[in-house]
């Protein structure tokens, strides 16, 4: 029985615009790549790694890696030295590659973070013979499809909240995870279509859960081997009709074929777009931060030189501002914590941001003197920038002050190759020790090489 008010209409006169994106995605190969997105993508891939075996020592990684681990199956679990199925591997991963909010992400894609939830996706359907070419084209499919899927979601209006991560990302999961498998351009829409009807709801909620990004890479996973089996195939010459009611995927529904993010995938490299993170914290914190820090050094003051710091920010950031939170979650969501950590450590990474540092008394005691405001003349950036404005009073009356728009790893920021670096070791090496950084980090530049033996360190138990 078809549901209520449900309109078919007839043969659309646009071409089927994931037609058009799953023929690309099949036949796509990695002299086809750019240079240039060669190069980002392997710096996608070496970020995200380092995200997650950074994130694994977190309670919240802990148990989802430990939850996976009942299932016996072929794909590795992070720096646990065992395997699992496919899909629980893709969960457990991705809740370490999120763990610490380190990851990458993209401002008008729907404000995604693709690289937790695609790169887990693509790396629990891996086998001994992918090369890491492969594993970077199926990478960038992933990316370019699910990034696309998630501009298509974005928030409506106020009361629309059910479009994160874990909901477009289990799409490009999917893509990645099809076209790593070898499927042809029917295999991995049917994966981007039966991804989207399985997706998760995908609000926000901490602690742990954040954007359902570990369900959302799971789900693509289990979508593209569900499509290499024949789920949803139909005999051949016949289309389900479309309908208005459900659309089969977001790009069905209307606009979508003529969206021109969408419809220059192939051309433009949404990948080139992302930014890189150098803050373990939610990026609405990262202008505020960079700025702070920048007043800082300009002016030569210390944590114990400074009266108050009030940020001003845009309406969609305001909630952030939680002066004594008990959890590594709601620490990354907020100013005072992460301004207290720049003005006492200089760093907001993993150390700064442990369960052991949150009753630290003297980032505490600063961050009580953090307040955070809207202010409306920054609302007009949003979302294509999260800027603020810092106001900084000393204790002996001075006041400085700047407005920042943009934060260090925006494409085309000063947050280069060399500040990538020094973050992925800095998360890597306690871990896989000096040499096994190295490695790990020189193999991921080869592309010829196996991805099963560069990953090696990564998936040795610790």
């Amino acid at each position: 029985m078809n549901p209520p008010n449900l309109r078919i209409f007839e043969e659309r006169t646009v071409a089927d615009i994931l037609d058009t994106i799953t023929t690309w995605a099949a036949g796509l190969s990695y002299e086809d790549l750019p240079a240039e997105v060669r190069e980002r993508a392997a710096f996608a891939l070496s970020d995200t790694i380092a995200t997650m075996v950074g994130g694994a020592p977190t309670e919240s990684a802990a148990i989802a890696l430990d939850y996976a681990a009942v299932a016996a199956g072929p794909a590795p679990l992070v720096t646990r030295g065992t395997s699992t199925t496919p899909a629980s591997a893709a969960f457990a991963n991705g809740v370490a590659a999120s763990a610490l909010d380190f990851d990458d992400g993209h401002y008008l894609a729907g404000a995604i973070h693709p690289g937790s939830v695609v790169v887990p996706g693509m790396l629990a359907v891996a086998d001994g013979s992918t090369t890491v070419a492969q594993a970077l084209v199926a990478q960038v499919v992933g990316y370019e499809i699910g990034l696309r899927a998630a501009a298509l979601l974005w928030p409506k209006h106020d009361g629309d909240h059910y479009h994160a991560t874990g909901c477009a990302g289990a799409i490009g999961s999917a893509a990645a995870a099809a076209k790593l498998l070898g499927l042809d351009a029917d295999g991995i829409a049917r994966a981007i279509k039966i991804a989207w009807v399985h997706a998760p709801m995908s609000t926000f909620n901490t602690p742990m859960v954040k954007e359902s990004i570990g369900w959302g890479a799971s789900t693509g996973v289990a979508a593209a081997e569900l499509a290499r089996a024949g789920w949803m195939k139909v005999p051949a010459g016949y289309a389900i009709p479309s309908n208005e009611v459900l659309p089969p995927s977001p790009f069905h529904q209307p606009g979508a074929a003529e969206d021109p993010f969408v419809t220059s995938i192939g051309t433009t490299y949404e990948v080139m777009n992302t930014y890189f993170k150098s803050f373990g914290a939610c990026r609405y914190t990262h202008a505020a931060g960079a700025g702070f820090a920048e007043l800082l050094a300009e002016h030569g003051l210390k944590a114990d030189d400074i009266a108050s710091v009030r940020v001003g920010t845009h309406q969609a950031a305001t909630f952030l501002d939680e002066v004594a939170p008990q959890t590594i979650e709601t620490a990354q969501y907020s100013f005072p914590l992460v301004l207290g950590a720049l003005a006492l450590w200089g760093e907001v990474g993993a150390p700064e941001m442990a369960a052991s540092s949150l009753d630290d008394p003297e980032r505490l005691a600063f961050a009580a003197k953090v307040r955070l405001e809207h202010d409306a003349d920054l609302d007009q950036h949003y979302p294509a920038r999260y800027p603020s404005r810092v106001e900084v009073t000393t204790t002996d009356g001075r006041s400085v002050s700047g407005v920042y728009l943009d934060a260090p790893g925006d494409p085309g920021s000063s947050f280069g190759p060399d500040e990538m670096k020094a973050k992925w070791i800095r998360l890597l090496t306690p871990a896989l020790g000096e040499s096994g950084t190295a490695s790990v980090l020189a193999g991921i530049a080869d592309p010829t090489a196996s991805l099963t033996s560069v990953l090696g360190p990564v998936w040795a138990s610790r």
